[in-house]
């Protein structure tokens, strides 16, 4: 059995940032981000609404087809016949904001209507070790890592400050901060650290009496021991007194993660730009083969290669590149739908 150590410098942290779906991947391997860059986004409609053909026209099933005036796919504008009851008395369904069909079902149409961007935000500071395609990357940073037992879920980041007792007067003094209390809290203190303003906490263990209750705090939360009534040994206890005032990542990854939370302390830019040292090769000049269609498996050697990113058919942006086939043609192709055969 290979033991995790718990206490661990020159480590490296790894944090999947990704999307709920998929959407278009921002960054690219070897990237510097800091906290708040996008990773990725997605555009999705604001809104739906669900016309209910049959049961608002009072008709038969057989005389739907005639009705229905748009079919799914098609883009509409405010004001567009969606459906319409024929005869003396006209009825209309109108498209009530500019959109699009998504669906004829069953007798009913729904209409997505309007833009949402939906972003992954990067919560740490690193570089983009991987991508996870259409829907992230992995953010890796390099430091200091005191690994716990138990977390809700959540990353903070703010600086460390040790809390010796739960009381009105120290609470003032946490606001923006991430909290250590060495001992084991109750849910009642700890709703009264997130009251005070804190970022985050991390704390030796928990009062086994409030266990359903942790996961849903609103503040970031890493128990080092996990439940009971306990206090850090002594060098423990040493090596977080030492990030005292310093800036630390909470990551407070849950029972279903893999891995187990962390207390982290960032190393400088330049030891976490060493993991990535090695340059990534320019396309041009790279023989590549096409995975999209219409000339999916052809091979090709790529001629240029714009940086700038434009906006495709289908809404999503990428970076196009032009790549020349064997037979002599040159087609422009998003660099999502190639793959490199050689360096």
């Amino acid at each position: 059995m290979v033991m995790s150590t718990i206490i661990q410098d020159n480590y490296l942290l790894t944090l999947p940032v990704a999307l709920p779906f998929p959407g278009a991947v921002r960054v690219h391997p070897g990237q510097a981000v800091e906290v708040g860059d996008v990773i990725a986004e997605a555009i999705m409609p604001k809104k739906y609404q669900v016309f209910d053909v049959l049961n608002q026209f009072r008709i038969r099933e057989a005389q739907l087809e005639g009705c229905i005036k748009r079919l799914a796919g098609e883009e509409v504008q405010r004001g567009d016949v969606i459906a319409k009851k024929p005869g003396l008395f006209s009825r209309f369904f109108r498209a009530p904001e500019d959109g699009k069909v998504v669906a004829v079902r069953d007798g009913r149409v729904t209409l997505a209507m309007g833009e949402k961007t939906i972003q992954a935000i990067s919560p740490i500071a690193g570089t983009i070790g991987e991508l996870l395609p259409g829907m992230g990357a992995v953010v890796v940073a390099s430091g200091l890592r005191y690994r716990g037992n138990w977390g809700n879920g959540k990353v903070a980041i703010g600086y460390l400050h040790h809390l010796d007792e739960i009381s009105e007067s120290r609470l003032e003094t946490t606001e923006n901060t991430i909290v250590f209390f060495d001992g084991t809290i109750t849910l009642k203190e700890l709703l009264a650290i997130q009251k005070a303003g804190a970022d985050g906490a991390v704390v030796t263990a928990l009062d086994p009496s409030g266990v359903s209750s942790y996961q849903d705090l609103d503040l970031p939360l890493v128990s080092l021991l996990g439940f009971g009534w306990a206090q850090l040994d002594p060098f423990s206890r040493s090596i977080i007194e030492n990030l005292e005032s310093k800036q630390v990542y909470l990551v407070a990854r849950g029972t279903a993660d893999d891995q187990k939370p962390e207390l982290f302390q960032p190393a400088s830019d330049a030891q976490a730009a060493a993991l990535f040292e090695e340059a990534e090769e320019p396309l041009i000049g790279q023989t590549v083969r096409l995975l999209g269609q219409l000339y999916f498996g052809s091979v090709g050697k790529v001629v240029q290669a714009p940086e700038k990113r434009q906006q495709l058919p289908s809404g999503m942006q990428s970076q196009v590149v032009a790549v020349e086939r064997e037979d002599g043609s040159v087609i422009r192709v998003p660099v999502e739908n190639i793959e490199k055969l050689t360096n």
